[in-house]
């Protein structure tokens, strides 16, 4: 069939590219121009953007486009200005393919010369590269994964993850991409001496995440990301391997288009790898395609595909699928407020339901699986699935409360003629919102949702420690049957453990992770239909054999408002043996323990539970509501009989007064002694607890002022907006995140954790020994304060002293010991700085107050050689004094 062309340039040749559901298309030409066509209004003019000649790749997210060229400059276009936002990179060779990660944060570029190139645009636009095996040739992004395709000239296609800020390889498939080496480096010939670089090498994800599209000899191979190794489908032709020059999946994931050299396009069927169409290109004097893309047209509702060429052209075309090809789901795409009529409703509820399972994640019999184990859990719950599925299995996610009241408030305009309500916006807002109960669901780590999507997406974190983190992405789109959310399961060590992740039909927003395992849960806080509230999952990380799935009864208006798994290390030879154990806990104060095996062990009842976390050693620290800023802790043994050994102590916790979007709690942990810290969203200080296991002697104290450690206390201009994300803590250092973009919570990429030393909040450092030199002022602000430190061996010599009784091993009673020696030593050193600076400043009382905590007859010894240095022979016979009142003391301890 014929289809329209589009005489978008006179000269060159064009790349376009459909903005996805946003009517527009851009056509990027080698003459050194873009063109934004509104596909809707085809009779305006284009909108014209000058750019670097000789391109190499366009691509595109929201309002901003990438552009390389052969001279190696990557530019970035700004389509909301309608200008050139000017080069933000320059390579020495010529750059082949660019992409958006990261929400559009951060940008991917490669080409010639063997480097994978990150700028980061929102720090100044900061270079970092990663070495490859060969050249690039191109690039694909898989935004639901946080994962990146890189295509190299030596046929390989490695695998990337982009979570965090240096990207690292997971996987390598050889040898399957077509033989193509670029070597055009300044304007492309691509009808004769660059020909052979139209063959397609670069690769294609799936709209929701899941396959990955790989050009190789003569076909297409289809690879599941959560196994490499096999190949999911593969589509044919009887076609030389150096004819395929381009191809694209369709939105939907329904239809996949293959543009050859010979000027035909086949379409095939995704699901079925059937070929539905084939089109003729009408290109003449020996024109060729240069790319082809995907777009819905408004008119037809029908998808319609555009295609660039080398005479600068844009050949359209349209209605080339027969009524049964055509999935019904694209008309809902295009379906706004004021279409959402009852006619039209009839005619979304008439879709067809022939779907791959790969993609609606289903079996035959109605069940839903976690897909990344196929893996059937609580057979008896077979039914329940097949009611869930039966009544649609809306898509609902964590929203606030007025999005909540709003769309009660519109639940008749939202009514469709056969009784079902559509599924609401699931955009969220990006505060915490308070509930009508001043609880939400927490865990350590969670953030809300990110609601800064790309192509579709959002993106939270549901549990971070130190061990690792959960992330859910939810693919949003027009029509809420085709919503997805994906977990991932992502570790700092990755030698340890391997990055897993599943399709989650239950919506968790709950998670708690250890060393062995992960549960989650479904809080029911805002989930309307029944049948998800109360889902609890656990699996093992290396073992899915043992992996389960129970509800917990709740009751009306309750929910789970908090879960956590103890941190008991894992037995490497029994993956199974685990002693740990499962907390869920709700807002009406009902906490349930569950064991590894999903066997409930006790169960009681407390004031609402805002938070609950469990240390190594099975003690549970448990955060409760009383009232607005009102809160309380209570920390049991679930060793000894589930005895409480503090219960219902007031909490030193509130609200941020300044900021609704700080959140309550930013860390609840256990140190490596099984001390429970905390880390206030108000004031961002760390807080542990100190001699708790002695009744009505607990108390919180302050080690850390996050803030300050971070902005080396207020005095370093360039750090003041940075925020610390903690993880734990060990020894005396914090393990955090640091948050350089003025953000409450961590984003993608995340950060590798940095550890800061404890430091007690005795001193002001502010202003402080400030300087023209930055560097000399940050090294005088951070000399250690011998005040602070004689106090922070004393508080942590305590703490670790507490601990004492509770280490059953000699080998670790020996360690500790060694510690508690060195705290004491430098106790002793602190000290001594403190009463030599009281001697110069002949502060003779300051001095023998310090001398009196000395409490070792060595130290006393040397601050008596100090007094005697200064001649304060008054000073050296007190301190003589104190000397002969501690043997004294001794001997009669001995006796």
């Amino acid at each position: 069939m014929d289809g329209e062309r589009i005489t978008a340039f006179p000269d060159g040749y064009s790349f376009v590219k459909c903005v996805s559901r946003e009517g527009k298309f851009v056509v990027g030409n080698s003459e050194g121009l873009i063109k934004v066509f509104n596909e809707h209004e085809p009779d305006l003019e284009p909108i014209s953007i000058d750019i670097n000649e000789n391109l190499t790749s366009i691509a595109h997210t929201g309002d901003n486009v990438l552009v390389t060229n052969t001279a190696g400059y990557l530019e970035l276009v700004s389509l909301n200005s309608e200008e050139s936002q000017g080069n933000i990179f320059r390579s020495e060779l010529p750059l082949r393919d660019a992409v958006f990660i990261n929400d559009g944060n951060r940008v991917l570029c490669g080409g010639d010369d063997n480097k994978l190139v990150l700028v980061d645009l929102n720090n100044d636009k900061a270079v970092s590269t990663v070495p490859l095996a060969d050249q690039l040739l191109g690039m694909s992004y898989n935004a639901t994964g946080e994962i990146l395709s890189v295509s190299l000239s030596n046929r390989s296609v490695q695998i990337y993850s982009v979570v965090n800020e240096i990207p690292n390889v997971t996987h390598t498939i050889s040898g399957i991409l077509p033989g193509k080496i670029n070597s055009s480096m300044e304007k492309i010939d691509f009808l004769l001496e660059h020909r052979e670089e139209l063959v397609s090498t670069k690769t294609q994800w799936s709209s929701n995440g899941e396959l990955l599209l790989i050009p190789s000899e003569n076909s297409i191979k289809v690879y599941n990301r959560s196994d490499f190794s096999k190949i999911v489908k593969e589509f044919k032709f009887h076609k030389d391997s150096d004819m395929l020059v381009d191809f694209e999946l369709c939105y939907d994931n329904k239809h996949l288009a293959v543009c050859f050299l010979d000027l035909s396009v086949q379409v095939f069927d995704f699901a079925t790898t059937k070929l539905v169409s084939e089109l003729s290109l009408s290109l003449v004097n020996g024109h060729l395609p240069v790319n082809i893309s995907w777009s819905l047209s408004k008119k037809s509702h029908m998808f319609a595909l555009y295609v660039g060429t080398t005479d600068g052209s844009i050949s359209v075309y349209s209605d080339f699928l027969s009524k049964k090809d055509i999935n019904t789901d694209a008309e809902k795409l295009f379906i706004d407020e004021a279409e959402e009529a009852d006619s039209d409703s009839d005619k979304q509820s008439d879709g067809s339901e022939e779907e791959d399972e790969i993609f609606s994640g289903r079996k035959q019999n109605g069940t839903r699986l976690h897909e990344e184990d196929s893996l059937l859990i609580d057979e008896d719950d077979d039914n329940e699935d097949e009611e869930l599925e039966n009544e649609g299995y809306p898509d609902y996610y964590n929203k606030d409360v007025d999005t909540l009241f709003e769309e009660e408030r519109n639940h008749k305009r939202h009514k469709s003629n056969n009784g079902r309500a559509k599924a609401p916006s699931p955009y969220v807002s990006y505060g915490i919102s308070t509930p009508r109960t001043h609880l939400v669901p927490y865990c350590p780590g969670a953030t809300p949702w990110n609601q800064k999507n790309m192509k579709g997406t959002d993106r939270r974190y549901l549990n971070m420690n130190a061990f690792g983190y959960c992330w859910a992405v939810k693919t949003i789109s027009d029509d809420s049957d085709n919503n997805q959310q994906s977990i991932t399961v992502s570790f700092f060590d990755r030698s340890v453990n391997k990055d897993y992740h599943f399709i989650d039909y239950f919506n968790y927003d709950l998670c708690s992770m250890n060393e062995a395992g992960v549960v989650f849960a479904s809080s029911g806080f805002e989930v309307e239909n029944p049948k998800n509230k109360g889902k609890l999952f656990y699996r093992n990380h290396e073992n899915i054999q043992d992996a389960w799935e129970r509800k917990i009864p709740l009751l009306d208006g309750e929910f789970i408002s908090s879960i956590s798994i103890t941190n008991s290390p894992r037995d490497r030879d029994d993956p199974n043996n685990n002693d740990a154990m499962i907390l869920v806990g709700t807002n009406m104060g009902y906490v349930r323990f569950f064991n590894t095996h999903g066997v409930c062990i006790n169960i009681f009842k407390s004031l609402p539970v805002v938070g609950l976390v469990s240390s190594n050693a099975a003690v549970v620290f448990i955060i409760n509501y009383i009232s607005d800023n009102v809160y309380s802790y209570s920390l049991i043994d679930a060793k000894q009989d589930y005895k409480y050994i503090q219960q219902d102590v007031f909490l030193p916790l509130q609200k941020s007064m300044e900021s609704p979007n700080v959140p309550l709690i930013k860390g609840m942990f256990f140190n490596e002694y099984n001390d429970p810290c905390l880390v206030t969203g108000a004031d961002e200080t760390l807080m542990i607890l100190s001699s708790w296991r002695e009744p009505n002697n607990a108390r919180w104290i302050p080690i850390l002022n996050c803030k300050h450690a971070i902005t080396d206390n207020g005095n370093n201009e360039s750090k003041k907006n940075w925020k610390c994300w903690p993880l734990g803590v060990y020894r005396d250092r914090l393990t955090c995140i640091i948050l350089k973009m003025n953000s409450h919570y961590p984003g993608f990429p995340l950060p590798l954790p940095v550890e800061i030393n404890i430091k007690l909040p005795v001193v002001d450092y502010t202003g402080k020994h400030k300087s023209d030199d930055d560097d000399n002022t940050n090294e005088k602000v951070n000399d250690e304060d011998p005040e602070e430190c004689f106090l922070r061996m004393y508080t942590m010599g305590r703490i670790v002293n507490d601990s004492l009784n509770d280490v059953d091993d000699e080998e670790q009673n020996d360690e500790i010991l060694e510690i508690l020696q060195n705290y004491s030593m430098l106790f002793d050193k602190s000290l001594l700085k403190l009463f030599a600076h009281a001697c110069q400043e002949s502060r003779l009382g300051k001095a023998l107050s310090i001398a009196r905590l000395i409490k070792n007859d060595k130290a006393l010894s040397a601050a008596l050689k100090i007094s005697e240095r200064f001649e304060y022979l008054n000073l050296a016979h007190k301190i003589n004094k104190l000397r002969e009142d501690l043997v004294e003391f001794s001997d009669n301890d001995e006796a």
